[in-house]
């Protein structure tokens, strides 16, 4: 971002004295006083535990240029810009900076798999163009503007990911955003919470298609029925269409066996190598970039050659070999769509050795946490593990859900010592384990104790 104060000013609709300065250029924002470093505009955001407000001096003192307040503030040797709501301001600004510099916007949202896919993207479209994207997850009404604010307009593709909680989140994002193209991944039972139902969360995902661009084009599963009705409902939408499950489609992508995939592409089919672990896991991911790379122009050789580069976010499916374990890191969060397909991948990553499931609640299900918890005590019968250990307030309702053979395994986790005792009564000595659960259970620890317990036994039998 380069902007003058003038035309922020102009941006914000914001009253407040400019004092001479409106033609001082700003080159960055921040919400984070800490971060603060010359030439950059300070947005003071209150949120529940702290005020920005109480941070704008300090970020004056680090060489913020100019304020935005939503309070009168004064006995400031910079300007401040009064607003309504700051939280509105920092969109405003991020949409008016895509609105001037944004050359071609792809949106992706979906219940699962959006940081993977924009990464992936991003990744595939390098290969020809430059490209920006969001900064890790920033998805939501603080990060997409913020990731927009950070770019400098010189990029071919700007690739964001947007995040929603509730009902009102996607069109908030979407008067953002505004894309050129949108992605809707997949519709699955998360945030059930704020979202109501799984038909809500096709709806909600959904109108990101009201604030599409130029020709309206949208690149959708179609093993998603709920998907179809929301193009239905929007005739100037022009739908592009994707499948990993053999359904009629633009694109069909199949899993052959771990790395290997083909996709049928109009008459051509394509086989190919991806360099991920997990094989299945990313068919989705890589079926939505294909489809988006080639409507933007890749050829097929430059799209293979990419994704035979790409590696996972961390956090996201990420596996790394310890030992005689191989550990997979899904621990970003968890959901019943990505928890399904984590423990599947993991089975057929496992093949014959032994796999042991170290899962964590899946949170803001709303009343369908039980059914849900339940369900997954189902699934991990199907998977046949050696062990399972859980952690979280719903460790009944998934131990309702298993099989008879499936509860001899079971363990629920009470802290990282407790974790460390389990593991002493395992009768394996070397395998698979996948670790996820939501963000809020912070399930990477058990990662770290796990490593401690395979190199304190290591030691132990030297």
């Amino acid at each position: 971002m380069k902007m003058s104060l003038e035309e922020i000013s102009f941006a914000l609709k914001s009253s407040g004295n400019l004092c001479g300065s409106e033609r001082t250029m700003l080159t960055g924002v921040q919400t984070d006083s800490r971060l603060v470093k010359a030439g950059d505009l300070f947005i003071c955001l209150r949120g529940q535990k702290i005020d920005g407000h109480d941070f704008a001096r300090q970020a004056a003192e680090n060489g913020a240029q100019a304020i935005v307040s939503h309070q009168p503030m004064s006995g400031f040797s910079v300007p401040v810009l009064l607003v309504e709501d700051t939280l509105k301001a920092l969109g405003r600004l991020g949409g008016y900076w895509r609105k001037k510099k944004g050359k071609r916007v792809i949106a992706i949202t979906g219940s699962a798999g959006k940081t993977t896919t924009k990464e992936m993207l991003a990744e595939v479209l390098s290969a020809g163009h430059v490209v920006g994207k969001n900064y890790k997850n920033w998805n939501n009404q603080i990060g997409l503007p913020l990731s927009i604010l950070k770019f400098s307009g010189a990029e071919d593709f700007w690739i964001l990911e947007l995040g929603i909680n509730n009902p009102g989140d996607m069109d908030e994002l979407g008067e953002i955003v505004c894309p050129d193209q949108a992605v809707i991944l997949n519709v699955g039972p998360c945030h059930l919470q704020g979202l109501g139902s799984i038909e809500g969360v096709a709806k909600t995902k959904g109108k990101i298609l009201d604030y599409l661009l130029g020709p309206k084009t949208a690149f959708l599963c179609s093993d998603y029925p709920l998907l179809a009705l929301e193009i239905d409902s929007r005739p100037l939408v022009h739908p592009i269409w994707f499948s990993c499950t053999g359904i009629q489609a633009d694109y069909n992508l199949k899993f052959l066996e771990s790395g290997h995939f083909r996709v049928t592409d109009g008459s051509r089919s394509v086989t190919f190598d991806a360099a991920m672990s997990g094989g299945e896991q990313y068919c989705e991911n890589i079926a939505a970039v294909w489809a988006v790379a080639r409507h933007s122009g890749l050829y097929p050789e430059m799209i293979t050659e990419a994704l035979g580069k790409f590696s996972p976010p961390e956090q996201r499916f990420s596996v790394q070999n310890f030992g005689p374990w191989t550990i997979i890191d899904d621990t970003y969060n968890a959901n019943p769509l990505s928890m399904t397909r984590a423990i599947d991948s993991a089975r057929i990553l496992a093949g014959k050795k032994n796999l042991l499931l170290v899962l964590g609640d899946m949170k803001e299900l709303g009343q369908a946490e039980i059914n849900a918890h339940q369900d997954l005590g189902r699934e991990i019968s199907r998977a046949g593990c050696k062990g399972v250990f859980f952690n979280g307030e719903n460790s009944e309702y998934v131990r309702t859900g298993l099989d008879n053979e499936a509860r001899k395994y079971f363990h629920e986790i009470k802290n990282r010592d407790h974790f460390k005792f389990l593991l002493d009564s395992i009768d394996c000595h070397g395998g698979v384990l996948l670790f996820k659960g939501s963000r809020s259970l912070g399930m990477e620890k058990y990662i770290a104790c796990f490593k401690e317990w395979v190199s304190e036994n290591r030691s132990q039998h030297q």
